[in-house]
């Protein structure tokens, strides 16, 4: 067998995404065993374990902030259409995750520190609804629409909820709208001045930092994708400008301090820190909190970058993988950190 088709039918690993206020516990899908499913993996004892099996494999999951429970998606055959499931990080029973909601597509999911659960969920009956369930009570609905829509993020103290939606029509380009646990409106923005132009909106994060509610946005003003900076509770926004050919996507630090800029260009993956002025403070340049920089290039080898994120500890770990070598999860603080199990 030649070394291309060696490298294409290797197992693959995607990136972990790893538990907020637990980041030793991590969660990531792999098709080592033929179809593609979960695996937790706790770094601190180096122990995987495949979470899910099933025929036609699973790859919706997600870790609570505390790393106590692993929640992933129950489908029918692959149709993505169910129900939402969860399971202790360590194994054991799986159970349903929130009971009186019938089975729908999936329509985001954003869960809370104190285990509140907000579940979108999409049926051709309904169109798109949005409950927010309590830990120790029944979901509510605070949201209906026909058109399309979708569960952002939920901010770091759970008052606020993030939503991307097409209300005006153009399924291409969303607009958002931020409100609150009761569904009432925060703010909103809509670059496609009521569906007339094709100008999208993507939510990319609430700020990672206790009582800052400012939203990490993608938008296409400038005819691609790039970052900006906006908070729904005073309306103020920012673009970051950050000069450099094509695509720009942004994550926050977990302190808050910059963003990890993410910049594909020519087949190529870049990885870029973009330093943030503190909150109530400004830049070296003069400028206010959320404005920065000056671009911080970091070192990683030459391939495609397929994601990428912050650790508590400033390094980054991202998946790479080159025209020679199948995908892994390597740090900037050196060597590889996963491969595919087996």
């Amino acid at each position: 067998m030649p070394d291309w088709e060696k490298r294409y039918r290797a197992p693959r690993v995607g990136f972990p995404e790893w538990a907020e206020d637990a980041p030793d516990r991590s969660l990531f899908v792999s098709n080592v065993g033929g179809t593609f499913e979960l695996y937790t993996w706790d770094r601190a004892s180096d122990t995987r374990r495949q979470a899910t099996d099933r025929p036609n494999g699973t790859v919706d999951g997600t870790l609570t902030p505390d790393g106590s429970h692993l929640w992933w998606f129950d489908d029918t055959d692959g149709d993505e259409f169910g129900v939402w499931r969860r399971q202790p990080f360590t194994g054991g029973p799986d159970e349903t995750a929130v009971p009186g909601l019938a089975p729908a597509w999936s329509a985001g999911l954003a869960l809370g520190r104190d285990g509140t659960a907000v579940v979108g969920r999409m049926t051709e009956e309904e169109g798109t609804t949005v409950h927010v369930a309590p830990a120790d009570g029944e979901p509510v609905e605070i949201y209906r629409h026909r058109e399309s829509a979708g569960v952002g993020d939920l901010s770091r103290d759970g008052r606020l909820i993030a939503l991307e939606h097409t209300e005006h029509g153009d399924t291409m380009h969303a607009a958002l709208r931020v409100v609150d646990r009761e569904g009432r409106t925060v703010a909103e923005l809509d670059d496609t001045e009521g569906g007339t132009e094709p100008l999208g909106l993507s939510v990319w994060g609430f700020s990672p930092v206790p009582g800052d509610h400012r939203l990490l946005v993608g938008h296409q003003r400038g005819g691609h994708w790039a970052p900006m900076i906006w908070d729904p509770t005073t309306g103020r926004s920012e673009e970051v400008d950050i000069d450099l050919p094509g695509d720009v996507h942004a994550d926050w630090y977990p302190d808050g301090s910059a963003l990890l800029v993410v910049h594909d260009h020519h087949a190529r993956g870049e990885l870029y820190r973009w330093p943030l002025a503190p909150l109530g403070g400004s830049d070296a340049h003069g400028g206010t909190a959320g404005t920065g920089g000056p671009l911080e290039r970091l070192d990683t080898p030459a391939g495609s970058v397929f994601g990428a994120g912050a650790r508590p500890d400033g390094t980054v770990e991202y998946l790479w993988s080159s025209a020679a070598e199948p995908p892994r999860v390597c740090s900037t603080a050196g060597g590889v950190v996963l491969r595919a199990p087996g």
